[in-house]
C-alpha cells in the first residue's frame, strides 16, 4: 500500500492480534512506541519499507516473536529500541545501511534466536550487539565490510550453533576468538582475505562439524592449527593459493583443497584415518608427482577428484592403495593414452571421469581390474579409434560416454567393440564422425542377454538408416539421430525397434518418413511414447501410422514444410492427449 506513518495506540484495541504484515509500503520510521501494545503478535513484518530510524521502545513485551525489518534505509537503532523483548524467533535487520547498533538498543531481558544483520555496513564486529543475546543460535553477518574479529568479540555463549562470517574483508582472526561458542557446529570465514590460519587461530573447539574458509587468499595453514578440530567433517579451503597440504583432524569425513597451487603430496601428510571418505584436489598443480604413498593413509576414501592438475599418465601407483575407491575423476588433464592395465586394480570403483584430456590412443584392456566400473567417460577428447577388446573385462559398466570426439566406426566386420559390454545401458556417441550405422556396431548375440537401453548418435554423418541398427538395437528405449544428415529411412526400420520409446530424428535432411526406396510397408514402434522431427523438410506425415500408435504422446514437427494439418490428428489430440507441436 502507500502507508507511511503508523500512530501510536494503533494497534490498541486489537491487543491479541497475531500477525502485523506492514511490507512494501513507505513507512520512514518505527516510532515510539509504536508496537507496544502488541505483546501477543508472532509475527511482525516491515520489510521493503523506506525506515531509517527505531525510536526509543518502539518494541516492548514481545515473546518469541519473528522481527522483519529487512530491505530498508535504517541506519539508527536508538538506545532501548527493544525492551523485554524475550526469546524473539528472528530478528531480521538484512539489507540496511548500518555501521553499527548501539549495545544499549536491547535491555538485558531482549535477544533473538537468530540475528540476520547482512548486505550492511559494518566495519567493526564489536558493533554487532550480542554480549546480552545468551540464547542466540544463529547469527549471520555475511555481506558487510568487517576487516577483523577481535579479542573478546564473543562472549560465552552456550547455545550458538551457526556463525555465518563470508563475503567480508576480513583478513586477522584473534587467537581462539572462537572458544567461547560451546555449541559451536558451522563456521563460514569463506569470501574474505585471510592469508594465515596460525596454530591459535582456532584453538581447540570439540563441537565443529564444517569449516568454511574457500574464496580466501590463505597462503599457509600452520601444521596443527586445524587438527585440533576433532569433531570436524567437512573442511572446504578450495580457491585460495596455498601451495602445500596440512594436518587434518583425524575425525574429517570430506576435504576440499580445488583451486590452489599444491604441487605434491609429501611423506605422512595424511594420518591413518578411516574418516576420509572424499577428497577434491582439482586445480591444483600436482602433474605426475604422485607416488605410491600419496594417499596410503587414507583407508576408507571413496571418491577422489584429481581433474585439471596437469596428468598426463593415470597416476596408477598412487591409486594402488585405495582399495575403498568408487568415484575417479580425472577430467581437464594432459592424459594422452592408456596403456593395458592403466589404472591397476580398482576392484571397488563404479565411476572414471576423462573427459576433455587429450586422449588419442587407448590400448587393448587399458580397464583390466576395473570389474565393478559402472560409468565411464572418454567425452571430449581426440579418440580417431577404439580397438576391439579396449573394454575387455568390463562385465559391469551400463553407462559409456563417447561424445566429442573423432571416431567414424566402433567396429570391424567380425566384431564389435561394445560386444564386451554385457551389462551396458547407455552409450553416448554423439558429436563424432560416424558415417554408417553398420552390423556390428552394437552388441546382439541370441545367447547373451544385452541390455542396451539407450543409444545417443545425435550430431555425426549418418545419411540414411538401414536394417543394420535393428541387429543391436531391438531393446532400446530411446534413440537420438538428430543433427545428421539422414535423407531416408528404410521401411519397417522403425517398426522393428519394437522397444523405442523416444525417437528423435531432428535436425536431418528429412522429406519423407516413409521409405521411397522400398515397397515394405511403413510401420512406427508400437510402443512409441514420443516421435522428434522438428527442423527437416517433410511435406507431409503417415497419419494413419500415427493414429494407430496407441501409446504415443508427443508429436514434435515444428520448422518443416508441411502445409496442411489432417483432422484425424486434432481428434488424437482431444481425445487421446496427443500433445502436437506444429509451427
Amino acid at each position: 500500500n502507500l502507508i507511511s506513518d503508523i500512530g501510536r495506540g494503533t494497534f490498541s484495541a486489537v491487543t491479541r492480534i497475531g500477525t502485523v504484515d506492514l511490507a512494501r509500503n513507505l513507512i520512514k520510521k518505527v516510532d515510539f512506541q509504536m508496537f507496544q501494545q502488541v505483546k501477543y503478535a508472532e509475527i511482525l513484518n516491515l520489510a521493503e519499507n523506506n525506515i531509517t530510524i527505531i525510536e526509543t521502545q518502539a518494541f516492548t513485551d514481545l515473546y518469541q516473536a519473528v522481527v522483519n525489518i529487512s530491505h530498508n534505509a535504517l541506519s539508527t537503532i536508538e538506545t532501548g529500541a527493544f525492551v523485554n523483548c524475550n526469546n524473539m524467533t528472528l530478528l531480521d535487520f538484512s539489507h540496511n545501511q548500518l555501521s553499527m547498533i548501539s549495545p544499549r538498543a536491547f535491555d538485558e531481558n531482549s535477544y533473538a534466536y537468530e540475528l540476520q544483520v547482512s548486505h550492511n555496513e559494518f566495519r567493526n564486529f564489536s558493533q554487532i550487539p550480542i554480549q546480552n543475546m545468551t540464547g542466540i543460535q544463529i547469527l549471520n553477518v555475511s555481506y558487510n565490510q568487517i576487516e577483523s574479529i577481535p579479542k573478546l568479540a564473543f562472549p560465552k555463549l552456550y547455545e550458538l550453533h551457526t556463525v555465518d562470517m563470508s563475503h567480508n574483508n576480513l583478513s586477522e582472526i584473534f587467537n581462539a576468538v572462537f572458544q567461547n561458542l560451546f555449541s559451536i557446529r558451522f563456521l563460514n570465514l569463506s569470501y574474505n582475505s585471510l592469508e594465515l590460519i596460525k596454530p591459535a587461530t582456532f584453538g581447540t573447539i570439540p563441537t565443529v562439524l564444517e569449516l568454511n574458509l574457500s574464496h580466501n587468499r590463505l597462503r599457509e595453514i600452520s601444521r596443527g592449527s586445524l587438527a585440533k578440530l576433532v569433531s570436524c567433517r567437512l573442511i572446504d579451503i578450495s580457491y585460495n593459493v596455498l601451495e602445500k597440504l596440512f594436518q587434518i583432524p583425524i575425525s574429517l569425513g570430506e576435504l576440499n583443497v580445488a583451486h590452489n597451487n599444491i604441487s605434491s603430496i609429501k611423506p605422512n601428510t595424511w594420518p591413518t584415518m578411516n574418516a576420509l571418505l572424499r577428497l577434491n584436489l582439482s586445480d591444483n598443480q600436482l602433474t605426475d608427482s604422485l607416488q605410491s604413498d600419496s594417499f596410503s593413509s587414507l583407508l576408507t576414501l571413496q571418491a577422489l577428484d584429481l581433474s585439471a592438475n596437469g596428468l598426463t599418465k593415470p597416476p596408477w601407483e598412487a591409486l594402488s592403495t585405495l582399495t575403498s575407491l568408487q568415484y575417479l575423476y580425472l577430467q581437464d588433464n594432459n592424459i594422452t593414452e592408456l596403456s593395458r592395465s592403466a589404472f591397476g586394480n580398482l576392484p571397488t570403483t563404479f565411476k572414471i571421469d576423462l573427459s576433455r584430456n587429450q586422449l588419442t590412443s587407448v590400448a587393448q584392456r587399458a580397464f583390466n581390474g576395473l570389474q565393478q566400473l559402472l560409468d565411464l567417460s572418454l567425452s571430449g577428447n581426440k579418440l580417431e579409434n577404439i580397438p576391439n577388446e579396449a573394454f575387455k573385462g568390463l562385465v559391469a559398466l551400463r553407462k559409456l560416454d563417447l561424445s566429442h570426439n573423432f571416431l567414424e566406426k566402433i567396429d570391424n566386420k567380425t566384431n564389435g567393440l561394445l560386444d564386451d559390454c554385457l551389462s551396458l545401458e547407455e552409450v553416448n556417441l554423439s558429436y563424432n564422425k560416424i558415417g554408417f550405422l553398420t552390423k556390428k556396431m552394437f552388441p546382439s548375440n541370441p545367447w547373451i542377454p544385452y541390455r542396451l537401453r539407450e543409444i545417443d548418435l545425435s550430431y555425426n554423418e549418418i545419411p540414411v538408416v538401414t536394417h543394420d541398427l535393428t541387429l543391436g538395437a531391438k531393446k532400446v528405449k530411446k534413440l537420438n539421430l538428430s543433427g545428421n544428415y539422414i535423407n531416408d529411412v528404410r521401411n519397417n526400420v522403425l517398426g522393428n525397434l519394437t522397444s523405442l520409446e523416444v525417437l528423435d530424428l531432428s535436425h536431418n535432411n528429412l522429406k519423407d518418413l516413409v521409405s521411397r526406396t522400398s515397397e515394405i510397408k511403413f510401420t512406427l514402434p508400437e510402443n512409441i511414447t514420443e516421435l522428434i522431427l522438428s527442423n527437416n523438410s517433410l511435406e507431409s506425415l503417415p497419419t494413419p501410422n500415427i493414429m494407430s500408435s496407441k501409446y504415443l504422446k508427443l508429436l514434435d514437427v515444428r520448422q518443416n514444410q508441411l502445409t496442411s494439418f489432417e483432422p484425424e490428428l486434432v481428434r488424437k489430440i482431444k481425445h487421446e492427449g496427443l500433445a502436437v507441436l506444429f509451427q
